[in-house]
């Protein structure tokens, strides 16, 4: 009988030294199977997550060039009024009848919070006056200066380069 015990003593350490042992061979092949076929495939799985990292930082670019673009800063409105001038309402127009999704009214942000207030008003007093409503398009406050200048500035510039060019005159004749 103790031969039997022992036998059976042995069988038992025997496969539970073997259970230990195999802790994880199962999951290494699993994962070295998955490695393979990953390395496999390479590049295929990365390059969809790397292009649209790319086109997240575009289209972030383009929401601020549209911002920008759309932003009536400071000479679109009369300095003495405080109401858009011909070339505002040129502009909010422009914005207005611009591409779907690109319509949204940026308005600078004045020096006090009752200038930026008048200055909406304005703009949506300018939308009611063109197109019946306010709502056309939302009207947002910008902290952010567009690079511009105004229209008058630009044609003063013009004007004083078109002055300075001396009249056109040929060279004397020289007989050789």
């Amino acid at each position: 009988m103790k031969i039997g015990t022992l036998f059976t003593q042995s069988i038992l350490a025997t496969l539970l030294f073997c259970s230990v042992s195999q802790a994880g061979w199962n999951d290494f092949w699993d994962r070295a199977h998955l490695d393979y076929a990953r390395n496999k495939c390479w590049p295929s799985p990365f390059v969809e997550a790397d292009r649209a990292s790319v086109n997240n930082y575009y289209s972030a670019m383009t929401a601020a060039g549209i911002r920008l673009q759309n932003t009536l800063s400071d000479h679109y409105f009369d300095a003495r009024t405080g109401d858009l001038t011909s070339s505002g309402k040129l502009k909010v127009r422009q914005i207005v009848m611009g591409p779907e999704g690109r319509r949204a009214v940026y308005v600078m942000q004045g020096l006090s919070q009752e200038e930026t207030e008048a200055r909406i008003k304005t703009v949506q007093a300018s939308l009611t006056n063109m197109f019946g409503t306010p709502d056309v398009t939302e009207v947002y406050v910008s902290p952010q200066q567009p690079v511009g200048r105004s229209a008058e500035y630009i044609d003063e510039i013009y004007r004083r380069e078109r002055s300075s060019i001396p009249a056109p005159r040929l060279p004397a004749f020289t007989d050789q």
